[in-house]
């Protein structure tokens, strides 16, 4: 996630707001200046309140990468649908994440401000696969299977020894 926000340097712009890149957010957040190079905890900033995300779409025929804004605290989660502004879609067409980019980790779930990529799928192009449970049944191998003959045969054997 890469915020650009336009504030005062304590180092090389007292006076003017220059931008700077947001590192971190939460109560004490982090901020790198993209004119001198200080990272620093910026005092009374208020982290805002959307926050934009890169969406990459992987469609079968052209994949496209759009932004979205998200609520600073959002949770997201893996197999969720999102909505996407200014994509033109068909009617009934949702988009379903499919994976969470947080640096360069994939997780299940994440919240928004944490997110580098969400990626994402038109749902008509998810297939299920069904997951069918095979009954094992008690394996047999090839050695373990025996005539009439042999069985009888196996029995007058340990008769005549038992005899013996």
């Amino acid at each position: 996630m890469t915020q650009h926000i336009k504030i005062e340097c304590p180092s090389c712009s007292p006076e003017e707001k220059v931008s700077h890149e947001l590192i971190k957010l939460g109560i004490s957040p982090l901020v790198h200046c993209l004119e001198c190079g200080l990272v620093y905890v910026p005092f009374g900033l208020k982290t805002p309140e959307k926050i934009s995300v890169r969406v990459f779409v992987n469609r079968i025929e052209k994949p496209f990468t759009r932004w979205v804004k998200l609520t600073a605290g959002e949770l997201l989660c893996e197999d969720e649908e999102i909505v996407l502004d200014n994509v033109k879609v068909s009617d009934g067409e949702p988009f379903i994440i499919t994976s969470l980019q947080v640096g360069v980790r994939r997780v299940p779930s994440a919240h928004a401000e944490e997110l580098d990529t969400i990626w994402a799928r038109p749902l008509n192009e998810i297939t299920f696969a069904k997951r069918r449970k095979i009954r094992q049944k008690h394996p047999i191998s090839p050695g373990s299977i025996r005539s009439v003959a042999e069985i009888s045969a196996l029995a007058e054997y340990s008769k005549a020894v038992q005899e013996s």
